[in-house]
Parts: structure tokens; C-alpha cells; sequence
């Protein structure tokens, strides 16, 4: 973190009659701290194979999870549905993925990885482990047991304010 985050970080906050600066607004740094995350994943990715971010994370929710379905992977990844679409598209013409259709419900797709997917997901996979292991190397041991509690606790804050998400 810069000198100059640091000391608006460390200052102390009165909201009463002063205005936030942008540097503490919880939003503005997340969203740095995304865009720098997903350069690193994205030059990761690069390294091990021909993916794009959210075709790595397609592929690493169906070789977690199994089969599933279009809606389930769109709301558990919370990826736009137009970009989702072109993702299974760009996955299915490389064969990384199959889709079947619900016997049932027509309309239902269902999404797995095939051979070449999963191979695909083990040979790039220890290489984004790793990367995960270098940032958690960055915390205390405190801080990487109290981070998923922190992220949670602020996921269902911003469903509760916008009403557009029941609990996970």
C-alpha cells in the first residue's frame, strides 16, 4: 500500500461535518484490489493456457461442484448473463465443457467439464493454488481466519442494501 493510502488508512475517521475521501471509501478500494487481483489471475492464466478469467472460473465451479445448471453457475459466480452466454459458447466450441438439456424442463441446461476440461482444469489449477498461497502469505494468521468471515459478513450487507439477492 502507498505512503499516501496508508496515512488516509490510518487517519482517524469523524464523518460528522467532513466529507469521506476516496481513499477510505470501502467500494473504491475493493475495487482496486479487484482490478489488481484479476491483472495477476489473467497473467496467470496467460502462463498455463488459453483461458480467459471467467472461463477459468467456469471451469474451476464445474470441476469443484459437478454438473450443473446455466442459472446456478451464473448466480454462484455472479457473472453477467450476456458474458456467461459467450463464456459456455467459447467453452463448448473448444470442448472444454458439454451441455445437455433437462429431459423435463427443456429449457434447463446443464453444464459439465469433459476430458479435455478437466485436464485442462488440473494442469492450470496448481498454478492459481499457488497464487492464492502467495496472498495469503501477505496475512497474519489471524487476519487469514478472520478474511472469509470479513468478506461474508460484507456480502450479505450489500444484499440486504440493494434488496436484489436472498442469503446465500
Amino acid at each position: 500500500m502507498g505512503s499516501s493510502l496508508m496515512a488516509v488508512h490510518s487517519a482517524k475517521l469523524s464523518l460528522v461535518g467532513s466529507t469521506l475521501p476516496l481513499q477510505r471509501f470501502l467500494t473504491y478500494r475493493l475495487s482496486r484490489l479487484n482490478a489488481k487481483l484479476n491483472r495477476q489471475a489473467v497473467a496467470t492464466l496467460k502462463k498455463t493456457c488459453d483461458l480467459k478469467l471467467p472461463e477459468w472460473r467456469l471451469i474451476s465451479l464445474l470441476a469443484t461442484y459437478g454438473e450443473r445448471n446455466g442459472r446456478w453457475i451464473g448466480d454462484t459466480a455472479e457473472i453477467d448473463p450476456g458474458l456467461l452466454s459467450r463464456t459456455f459458447r467459447s467453452l463448448e466450441l473448444r470442448n472444454l465443457i458439454s451441455a445437455r438439456r433437462d429431459e423435463e424442463d427443456r429449457r434447463e441446461v446443464y453444464f459439465a467439464l469433459t476430458r479435455k476440461g478437466r485436464q485442462l482444469y488440473e494442469k492450470t489449477h496448481p498454478n492459481m493454488q499457488a497464487r492464492q498461497q502467495a496472498l495469503f502469505a501477505a496475512l497474519d494468521a489471524h487476519e487469514q481466519s478472520a478474511i472469509f468471515k470479513i468478506i461474508d459478513k460484507l456480502e450479505i450487507a450489500a444484499d440486504a442494501r440493494d434488496g436484489s439477492r436472498q442469503s446465500r
